[in-house]
Protein backbone atom coordinates (compact mmCIF):
# COMPACT_ATOMS: atom_id res chain seq x y z
CA UNK A 1 0.00 0.00 0.00
CA UNK A 2 1.12 3.53 -0.63
CA UNK A 3 2.43 5.72 2.17
CA UNK A 4 -0.40 8.22 1.63
CA UNK A 5 -2.62 5.77 3.51
CA UNK A 6 -0.48 6.36 6.61
CA UNK A 7 -0.83 10.14 6.23
CA UNK A 8 -4.58 9.74 5.78
CA UNK A 9 -4.76 7.86 9.09
CA UNK A 10 -2.61 10.55 10.71
CA UNK A 11 -4.94 13.31 9.50
CA UNK A 12 -7.96 11.45 10.84
CA UNK A 13 -6.31 10.82 14.21
CA UNK A 14 -5.22 14.44 14.59
CA UNK A 15 -8.73 15.57 13.60
CA UNK A 16 -10.13 13.50 16.49
CA UNK A 17 -7.90 15.33 18.96
CA UNK A 18 -8.37 18.82 17.52
CA UNK A 19 -12.10 18.26 17.08
CA UNK A 20 -12.47 17.81 20.84
CA UNK A 21 -11.36 21.28 21.91
CA UNK A 22 -11.38 20.35 25.60
CA UNK A 23 -9.00 17.44 25.03
CA UNK A 24 -6.63 19.58 22.98
CA UNK A 25 -6.75 22.33 25.60
CA UNK A 26 -5.99 19.88 28.42
CA UNK A 27 -3.16 18.39 26.37
CA UNK A 28 -1.39 21.74 26.37
CA UNK A 29 -2.72 23.31 29.56
CA UNK A 30 -1.90 20.43 31.93
CA UNK A 31 1.91 20.59 31.55
CA UNK A 32 1.82 24.40 31.64
CA UNK A 33 -0.11 24.66 34.91
CA UNK A 34 1.68 21.73 36.55
CA UNK A 35 5.22 22.89 35.82
CA UNK A 36 4.46 26.55 36.58
CA UNK A 37 2.84 25.78 39.94
CA UNK A 38 5.48 23.28 41.08
CA UNK A 39 8.30 25.62 39.99
CA UNK A 40 6.79 28.36 42.11
CA UNK A 41 6.24 25.98 45.04
CA UNK A 42 9.80 24.69 44.89
CA UNK A 43 11.21 28.20 44.75
CA UNK A 44 9.04 29.21 47.70
CA UNK A 45 10.28 26.28 49.80
CA UNK A 46 13.91 27.02 48.93
CA UNK A 47 13.48 30.70 49.78
CA UNK A 48 11.93 29.85 53.14
CA UNK A 49 15.02 27.88 54.19
CA UNK A 50 17.21 30.97 53.83
CA UNK A 51 14.87 33.68 55.18
CA UNK A 52 12.94 33.99 58.39
CA UNK A 53 10.91 36.33 60.58
CA UNK A 54 11.53 36.77 64.31
CA UNK A 55 10.58 39.23 67.04
CA UNK A 56 12.16 40.53 70.25
CA UNK A 57 9.57 41.04 73.00
CA UNK A 58 10.54 43.53 75.72
CA UNK A 59 8.74 44.72 78.86
CA UNK A 60 8.96 48.50 78.67
CA UNK A 61 9.87 51.55 76.58
CA UNK A 62 13.41 51.72 77.97
CA UNK A 63 14.21 48.16 76.85
CA UNK A 64 12.43 48.88 73.55
CA UNK A 65 14.79 51.74 72.68
CA UNK A 66 17.87 49.98 74.06
CA UNK A 67 17.18 47.02 71.76
CA UNK A 68 17.73 49.33 68.77
CA UNK A 69 21.47 49.29 69.53
CA UNK A 70 21.59 45.56 68.77
CA UNK A 71 18.81 45.11 66.22
CA UNK A 72 20.52 47.27 63.60
CA UNK A 73 22.74 44.23 62.93
CA UNK A 74 19.78 41.82 62.77
CA UNK A 75 17.42 43.04 60.02
CA UNK A 76 15.17 39.95 60.20
CA UNK A 77 14.20 40.72 63.80
CA UNK A 78 11.45 43.15 64.70
CA UNK A 79 10.59 44.34 68.24
CA UNK A 80 7.46 44.66 70.31
CA UNK A 81 6.37 45.61 73.82
CA UNK A 82 4.27 42.94 75.47
CA UNK A 83 2.21 40.72 73.18
CA UNK A 84 1.72 36.97 73.04
CA UNK A 85 4.95 35.42 71.69
CA UNK A 86 3.86 31.81 72.33
CA UNK A 87 0.77 32.18 70.13
CA UNK A 88 2.76 33.96 67.41
CA UNK A 89 5.26 31.08 67.27
CA UNK A 90 2.73 28.24 67.54
CA UNK A 91 0.57 29.67 64.77
CA UNK A 92 3.60 30.10 62.52
CA UNK A 93 3.43 33.87 62.17
CA UNK A 94 7.07 34.13 63.28
CA UNK A 95 9.88 31.58 63.35
CA UNK A 96 11.35 32.56 66.69
CA UNK A 97 10.58 34.83 69.64
CA UNK A 98 13.24 36.35 71.91
CA UNK A 99 11.43 37.24 75.15
CA UNK A 100 13.19 39.65 77.53
CA UNK A 101 12.28 39.75 81.22
CA UNK A 102 14.01 41.29 84.25
CA UNK A 103 16.11 38.21 84.95
CA UNK A 104 16.16 36.10 81.79
CA UNK A 105 16.10 36.14 78.00
CA UNK A 106 14.18 33.16 76.61
CA UNK A 107 14.10 31.87 73.03
CA UNK A 108 10.85 30.29 71.83
CA UNK A 109 10.59 28.29 68.59
CA UNK A 110 8.67 25.32 67.20
CA UNK A 111 11.00 22.78 65.57
CA UNK A 112 8.11 21.33 63.55
CA UNK A 113 7.53 24.55 61.65
CA UNK A 114 10.93 26.26 61.88
CA UNK A 115 12.00 26.93 58.31
CA UNK A 116 15.55 28.22 58.83
CA UNK A 117 18.31 26.93 61.10
CA UNK A 118 20.05 30.30 60.63
CA UNK A 119 17.22 31.85 62.65
CA UNK A 120 18.24 30.00 65.84
CA UNK A 121 21.91 30.90 65.45
CA UNK A 122 21.09 34.58 64.97
CA UNK A 123 18.64 34.51 67.89
CA UNK A 124 21.29 33.07 70.22
CA UNK A 125 23.83 35.70 69.16
CA UNK A 126 21.19 38.41 69.53
CA UNK A 127 20.30 37.24 73.06
CA UNK A 128 23.94 37.49 74.12
CA UNK A 129 24.24 40.96 72.65
CA UNK A 130 21.03 42.11 74.39
CA UNK A 131 22.40 40.99 77.75
CA UNK A 132 25.31 43.41 77.40
CA UNK A 133 23.19 46.18 75.88
CA UNK A 134 20.79 46.20 78.83
CA UNK A 135 23.77 46.60 81.18
CA UNK A 136 24.56 49.85 79.43
CA UNK A 137 25.46 51.17 76.00
CA UNK A 138 29.10 51.75 76.99
CA UNK A 139 29.46 48.22 78.34
CA UNK A 140 27.91 46.83 75.15
CA UNK A 141 30.41 48.56 72.85
CA UNK A 142 33.34 47.67 75.12
CA UNK A 143 32.38 44.00 75.10
CA UNK A 144 31.81 44.01 71.35
CA UNK A 145 35.38 45.27 70.86
CA UNK A 146 36.70 42.11 72.49
CA UNK A 147 34.41 39.82 70.49
CA UNK A 148 36.22 38.31 67.50
CA UNK A 149 34.97 39.61 64.17
CA UNK A 150 32.82 37.03 62.42
CA UNK A 151 32.71 36.77 58.66
CA UNK A 152 30.99 34.12 56.56
CA UNK A 153 32.78 33.49 53.27
CA UNK A 154 31.21 31.23 50.65
CA UNK A 155 34.05 29.63 48.68
CA UNK A 156 31.77 28.13 46.06
CA UNK A 157 31.78 29.76 42.64
CA UNK A 158 28.72 30.95 40.76
CA UNK A 159 28.90 27.73 38.75
CA UNK A 160 28.95 25.65 41.96
CA UNK A 161 25.91 27.47 43.33
CA UNK A 162 24.16 27.04 39.99
CA UNK A 163 25.00 23.33 39.95
CA UNK A 164 23.49 22.86 43.40
CA UNK A 165 20.38 24.74 42.34
CA UNK A 166 20.01 22.71 39.14
CA UNK A 167 20.34 19.49 41.13
CA UNK A 168 17.17 20.42 42.96
CA UNK A 169 15.33 21.79 39.94
CA UNK A 170 16.06 19.40 37.09
CA UNK A 171 15.19 16.20 38.93
CA UNK A 172 11.74 17.29 40.10
CA UNK A 173 10.77 19.44 37.12
CA UNK A 174 12.04 16.81 34.68
CA UNK A 175 10.00 14.13 36.41
CA UNK A 176 6.90 16.35 36.25
CA UNK A 177 7.38 16.96 32.52
CA UNK A 178 7.71 13.23 31.89
CA UNK A 179 4.71 12.45 34.08
CA UNK A 180 2.52 14.89 32.14
CA UNK A 181 3.78 13.38 28.88
CA UNK A 182 3.06 9.89 30.20
CA UNK A 183 -0.35 10.94 31.51
CA UNK A 184 -1.34 12.32 28.12
CA UNK A 185 0.10 9.25 26.41
CA UNK A 186 -1.96 7.01 28.69
CA UNK A 187 -5.30 8.62 27.86
CA UNK A 188 -4.57 9.22 24.18
CA UNK A 189 -3.23 5.74 23.43
CA UNK A 190 -6.07 4.01 25.29
CA UNK A 191 -8.63 6.10 23.42
CA UNK A 192 -6.99 5.82 20.00
CA UNK A 193 -5.92 2.17 20.00
CA UNK A 194 -7.79 0.17 22.64
CA UNK A 195 -10.88 2.34 22.22
CA UNK A 196 -11.34 1.24 18.59
CA UNK A 197 -12.32 -2.23 19.78
CA UNK A 198 -14.35 -1.03 22.73
CA UNK A 199 -16.32 1.48 20.63
CA UNK A 200 -16.96 -1.21 17.96
CA UNK A 201 -15.29 0.94 15.30
CA UNK A 202 -12.57 -1.57 14.49
CA UNK A 203 -14.69 -3.17 11.78
CA UNK A 204 -14.56 0.05 9.76
CA UNK A 205 -10.77 0.01 9.98
CA UNK A 206 -10.68 -3.43 8.44
CA UNK A 207 -12.48 -2.05 5.40
CA UNK A 208 -9.82 0.61 4.87
CA UNK A 209 -7.41 0.06 1.96
CA UNK A 210 -4.44 0.41 4.33
CA UNK A 211 -3.13 -2.56 6.31
CA UNK A 212 -3.65 -2.74 10.05
CA UNK A 213 0.06 -2.15 10.57
CA UNK A 214 -0.04 1.07 8.57
CA UNK A 215 -3.11 2.17 10.49
CA UNK A 216 -1.27 1.51 13.73
CA UNK A 217 1.78 3.38 12.43
CA UNK A 218 -0.38 6.40 11.59
CA UNK A 219 -1.91 6.34 15.07
CA UNK A 220 1.54 6.01 16.63
CA UNK A 221 3.00 8.97 14.74
CA UNK A 222 0.10 11.21 15.76
CA UNK A 223 0.43 10.05 19.36
CA UNK A 224 4.14 10.83 19.20
CA UNK A 225 3.38 14.34 17.90
CA UNK A 226 0.87 14.94 20.69
CA UNK A 227 3.27 13.71 23.37
CA UNK A 228 6.06 15.84 21.93
CA UNK A 229 3.83 18.95 22.02
CA UNK A 230 2.95 18.17 25.62
CA UNK A 231 6.62 17.85 26.57
CA UNK A 232 7.56 20.97 24.59
CA UNK A 233 4.98 23.02 26.50
CA UNK A 234 6.43 21.64 29.75
CA UNK A 235 9.99 22.55 28.77
CA UNK A 236 9.05 26.06 27.61
CA UNK A 237 7.04 26.58 30.79
CA UNK A 238 9.99 25.50 32.95
CA UNK A 239 12.20 28.04 31.16
CA UNK A 240 9.56 30.75 31.66
CA UNK A 241 9.11 29.83 35.33
CA UNK A 242 12.88 29.81 35.78
CA UNK A 243 13.02 33.31 34.31
CA UNK A 244 10.24 34.56 36.60
CA UNK A 245 11.09 32.91 39.93
CA UNK A 246 14.90 32.71 39.64
CA UNK A 247 16.17 35.67 37.60
CA UNK A 248 19.71 35.57 39.06
CA UNK A 249 20.27 31.91 38.17
CA UNK A 250 18.64 32.51 34.79
CA UNK A 251 21.10 35.30 34.00
CA UNK A 252 23.98 33.05 35.04
CA UNK A 253 22.81 30.34 32.65
CA UNK A 254 22.46 32.91 29.88
CA UNK A 255 26.04 34.02 30.52
CA UNK A 256 27.31 30.43 30.45
CA UNK A 257 25.29 28.93 27.59
CA UNK A 258 22.88 31.52 26.23
CA UNK A 259 25.28 32.99 23.67
CA UNK A 260 25.78 29.63 21.95
CA UNK A 261 22.56 28.39 20.33
CA UNK A 262 23.87 24.82 20.15
CA UNK A 263 21.77 24.14 23.26
CA UNK A 264 18.59 24.36 21.17
CA UNK A 265 19.08 21.23 19.00
CA UNK A 266 20.39 19.39 22.07
CA UNK A 267 17.18 20.20 23.95
CA UNK A 268 15.10 19.03 20.99
CA UNK A 269 17.07 15.77 20.85
CA UNK A 270 16.49 15.23 24.57
CA UNK A 271 12.77 15.83 24.22
CA UNK A 272 12.52 13.63 21.12
CA UNK A 273 14.29 10.82 22.96
CA UNK A 274 11.80 10.99 25.81
CA UNK A 275 8.92 11.19 23.33
CA UNK A 276 10.03 8.10 21.40
CA UNK A 277 10.44 6.02 24.56
CA UNK A 278 7.14 7.18 26.06
CA UNK A 279 5.28 6.50 22.80
CA UNK A 280 6.77 3.03 22.50
CA UNK A 281 5.81 2.07 26.05
CA UNK A 282 2.21 3.25 25.93
CA UNK A 283 1.46 2.10 22.37
CA UNK A 284 2.68 -1.39 23.31
CA UNK A 285 0.47 -1.47 26.38
CA UNK A 286 -2.56 -0.09 24.52
CA UNK A 287 -2.14 -2.63 21.69
CA UNK A 288 -2.10 -5.55 24.12
CA UNK A 289 -5.65 -5.02 25.43
CA UNK A 290 -9.18 -4.75 24.09
CA UNK A 291 -10.59 -2.86 27.10
CA UNK A 292 -9.50 0.64 28.07
CA UNK A 293 -9.84 -0.13 31.80
CA UNK A 294 -7.27 -2.90 31.60
CA UNK A 295 -5.03 -0.82 29.34
CA UNK A 296 -5.18 2.11 31.77
CA UNK A 297 -4.40 -0.17 34.71
CA UNK A 298 -1.24 -1.51 33.11
CA UNK A 299 -0.35 1.95 31.79
CA UNK A 300 0.09 3.04 35.41
CA UNK A 301 3.11 0.75 35.49
CA UNK A 302 4.42 2.64 32.45
CA UNK A 303 4.08 5.94 34.29
CA UNK A 304 6.00 4.53 37.25
CA UNK A 305 8.73 3.29 34.90
CA UNK A 306 9.05 6.71 33.25
CA UNK A 307 9.17 8.60 36.57
CA UNK A 308 11.72 6.22 38.12
CA UNK A 309 13.90 6.43 35.01
CA UNK A 310 14.00 10.22 35.25
CA UNK A 311 15.14 10.00 38.90
CA UNK A 312 17.96 7.47 38.35
CA UNK A 313 20.73 10.14 38.48
CA UNK A 314 19.59 10.92 42.03
CA UNK A 315 20.50 7.41 43.15
CA UNK A 316 23.69 6.76 41.20
CA UNK A 317 26.67 8.68 39.83
CA UNK A 318 27.49 6.07 37.21
CA UNK A 319 28.64 7.79 34.01
CA UNK A 320 26.71 5.27 31.87
CA UNK A 321 23.42 6.94 32.87
CA UNK A 322 24.06 9.85 30.50
CA UNK A 323 23.75 7.49 27.51
CA UNK A 324 20.19 6.36 28.27
CA UNK A 325 17.06 8.30 27.28
CA UNK A 326 14.89 9.85 30.01
CA UNK A 327 17.50 8.89 32.66
CA UNK A 328 19.98 11.29 31.05
CA UNK A 329 17.65 14.30 31.38
CA UNK A 330 19.04 16.02 34.48
CA UNK A 331 22.66 15.25 33.57
CA UNK A 332 22.23 16.61 30.05
CA UNK A 333 20.33 19.72 31.20
CA UNK A 334 23.08 20.60 33.67
CA UNK A 335 25.77 20.18 31.02
CA UNK A 336 23.77 22.37 28.60
CA UNK A 337 23.32 25.07 31.26
CA UNK A 338 27.09 25.05 31.84
CA UNK A 339 27.65 25.52 28.12
CA UNK A 340 29.22 22.06 27.89
CA UNK A 341 26.49 20.04 26.15
CA UNK A 342 27.73 16.51 25.46
CA UNK A 343 26.57 15.87 21.89
CA UNK A 344 27.94 12.33 21.83
CA UNK A 345 26.08 11.28 24.99
CA UNK A 346 22.83 12.95 23.94
CA UNK A 347 23.13 11.57 20.40
CA UNK A 348 23.77 8.06 21.73
CA UNK A 349 20.70 8.30 23.97
CA UNK A 350 18.67 9.44 20.96
CA UNK A 351 19.80 6.43 18.90
CA UNK A 352 18.89 4.11 21.77
CA UNK A 353 15.45 5.73 21.95
CA UNK A 354 15.00 5.19 18.19
CA UNK A 355 15.78 1.49 18.66
CA UNK A 356 13.31 1.29 21.58
CA UNK A 357 10.70 3.03 19.43
CA UNK A 358 11.25 0.63 16.51
CA UNK A 359 11.02 -2.35 18.85
CA UNK A 360 7.85 -0.89 20.35
CA UNK A 361 6.29 -0.47 16.89
CA UNK A 362 7.07 -4.09 15.95
CA UNK A 363 5.74 -5.42 19.25
CA UNK A 364 2.66 -3.18 19.08
CA UNK A 365 1.81 -4.34 15.57
CA UNK A 366 1.99 -8.01 16.63
CA UNK A 367 -0.19 -7.36 19.68
CA UNK A 368 -2.54 -5.11 17.69
CA UNK A 369 -3.24 -7.79 15.10
CA UNK A 370 -3.46 -10.58 17.69
CA UNK A 371 -5.98 -8.77 19.90
CA UNK A 372 -8.07 -7.82 16.86
CA UNK A 373 -8.27 -11.24 15.20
Amino acid sequence: MRNDHVFHVMRNEWAKTSKTKTQLLLLLLTPFLTVMFISWGLDYVISQTSTYQATVYVENEEQYHTADIVLKDYPNFSKAIGGDPLTEVKEGRIDCAVVVSQETIVLYYDSEILSSAQCLKDAADLADALCFAFEGEDIYYEVMEYYPERNMIDLSSKEDILESFLDRMTGLIGMLIFLTMASNALSLSANSVTGEKERHTFDTLVLCPASLRKILLGKTLVLMLEIFLSGLVGVLTSILAFRIWNPDQFRTICDLAGKDLSWLPLMILLLLSATLVTTAIFMTIASAFTQTKKASLFSSAGMVLISISSMIPTFTKNEAVKFFPVANWSIAIKSICRGQGDLMAIGTAFLISVLIFALGILLSSVLWERTNE
